[in-house]
C-alpha cells in the first residue's frame, strides 16, 4: 500500500502550492483593490480572473481531508495529536512572530497595530479564545482544519475512527444541511465546519474510497460532493457583503466541482515525473507561505508599490515570501517537529509504565 499511496501524494504536495498561489492571487488580484489594503494600489485588470481564485481555499479542505484520513490511519489519538501540534504550531509562531514585527514597522491602514496580548494569544493558534483578533486574515481557516482535527481526535480515543467514519461524515453532512438551512446557529457553524463540511469530507472519503471503492464509498463521495456544492451558494452572500460584488450563479456551483475534481485527479492520477525531494519541498512551502503572504503583503504594497512599480513590487514580493516559507520550512519546522515528537515520546513512556502490568 505504501508504494502505490506515497507517490500520489506528491500530486498532492504540488496542488497545496499552487492553490497556496491562486490565494495569494486572490488577495492582490481582487481583495485589494476593494478594500484599500495596499495603500490603494492594486491590480484591477487582474479581478475578473481572481475573483474566483478563493477555490483554493476549498481545495485545502479537501486535502485536509485526505491527508488527515491518511495520517489518522492505525495512529493512536495521542500521536495523532502530536503530530498535527508539531506540524502546525511552530511555523504558526514563527509566522505570527514575523506579520506582527511588519505590521509594527510598516502600518497598513484599515488594520491595528499588533498589541502584545494580541501576539501571545498567537501562541494558541486560535487567538479569538482569548478575545484577540488573529495576526492575520488568513488565519480563520487554520482554526476551521484545528476543529477538524480535533474531531478526528476524539473518533480515534473512543476507538470509532477506524469503522465508524462513514456514520461520522452521515452524521456531519446532515448537521450541515440542517444547520445551513434550518438552525442557523453560530455556535454549530463554527462548532461542525458546516460552510465547509463538504469539502474535508469529500477527502476524507476519496481516501477510504481509493482503498476500497464500492456502491456505499460512490454514495458519499456524492453526497459530499451535492453538500459541497450548495455550500457554496451558502457562504457566497458573505462574499456580496464584503465586496459588493455579485459573481454568476453558475460559477459559483462550479467552484465546488473543481476543488473537489483537482484533489481527485491528483489523488488518482500516476505522480507527475518530477524527483519526490522537489515535490515534497515544494509542498512544504505552502504552510508558511499561506500564513505570511495576506498582511505583510499589504504593509509591502502601502510601504513600497505605486501604480509606476506595482507589478515589479509584486514580484519581488512573492519571490521573498518564497524564500522566507522556505527558511522556515527547513531551518524552523524539522527541528521543532523533531523535539517535540521526541518531548512527547518521553512524557509518553511514563504512561505506558504506568499501564504494563506488574
Amino acid at each position: 500500500m505504501q508504494r502505490t499511496t506515497a507517490p500520489r501524494l506528491y500530486n498532492l504536495d504540488l496542488l497545496r502550492l499552487v492553490s497556496a498561489l491562486t490565494v495569494l492571487a486572490f488577495h492582490y488580484g481582487f481583495r485589494m483593490a476593494i478594500s484599500g489594503e495596499g495603500g490603494g494600489v492594486g491590480f484591477p485588470e487582474l479581478a475578473p480572473v481572481a475573483i474566483w481564485f478563493d477555490t483554493g481555499l476549498m481545495v485545502f479542505f479537501v486535502i485536509s481531508g485526505y491527508v488527515i484520513a491518511l495520517s489518522a490511519q492505525d495512529r493512536s489519538a495521542f500521536d495523532f495529536a502530536v503530530g498535527r501540534f508539531a506540524r502546525l504550531w511552530p511555523t504558526f509562531v514563527v509566522s505570527a512572530t514575523v506579520t506582527a514585527l511588519v505590521l509594527l514597522a510598516w502600518p497598513v491602514p484599515g488594520i491595528p497595530d499588533p498589541t502584545l496580548p494580541q501576539w501571545l494569544a498567537q501562541f494558541i493558534m486560535i487567538s479569538r479564545l482569548a478575545g484577540q483578533p488573529f495576526m492575520d486574515g488568513a488565519y480563520w481557516t487554520i482554526a476551521y482544519e484545528i476543529i477538524f482535527y480535533g474531531w478526528v481526535f476524539l473518533l480515534l480515543a473512543a476507538g470509532w475512527f477506524r469503522n465508524g467514519w462513514r456514520i461520522a461524515v452521515l452524521v456531519w453532512l446532515a448537521i450541515s444541511a440542517g444547520n445551513e438551512f434550518f438552525l442557523h446557529s453560530g455556535a454549530v457553524t463554527k462548532l461542525f465546519i458546516t460552510e465547509y463540511s463538504g469539502f474535508f469530507a469529500f477527502g476524507l472519503i476519496l481516501f477510504h474510497a481509493r482503498q476500497r471503492f464500492d456502491g456505499k464509498a460512490a454514495g458519499l463521495l456524492a453526497l459530499a460532493l451535492l453538500w459541497a456544492m450548495a455550500s457554496t451558494y451558502v457562504v457566497e452572500p458573505r462574499m456580496v457583503e464584503q465586496y459588493g460584488v455579485h459573481r454568476a450563479f453558475w460559477g459559483v456551483g462550479l467552484t465546488g466541482i473543481v476543488a473537489t475534481g483537482a484533489v481527485t485527479l491528483a489523488a488518482l492520477l500516476p505522480a507527475l515525473p518530477i524527483r519526490p525531494a522537489l515535490a515534497y519541498g515544494l509542498g512544504a512551502l505552502t504552510y508558511p507561505l499561506y500564513l505570511l503572504h495576506q498582511h505583510i503583503g499589504y504593509a509591502v504594497f502601502t510601504r513600497f508599490a505605486t501604480p509606476g512599480n506595482r507589478w515589479l513590487v509584486v514580484g519581488l514580493l512573492i519571490a521573498a515570501l518564497l524564500f522566507a516559507a522556505w527558511l522556515i520550512a527547513t531551518l524552523v519546522e524539522p527541528p521543532a517537529r523533531r523535539a517535540i515528537v521526541a518531548m512527547s515520546r518521553r512524557l509518553k513512556l511514563p504512561v505506558a509504565a504506568r499501564r504494563r502490568p506488574a
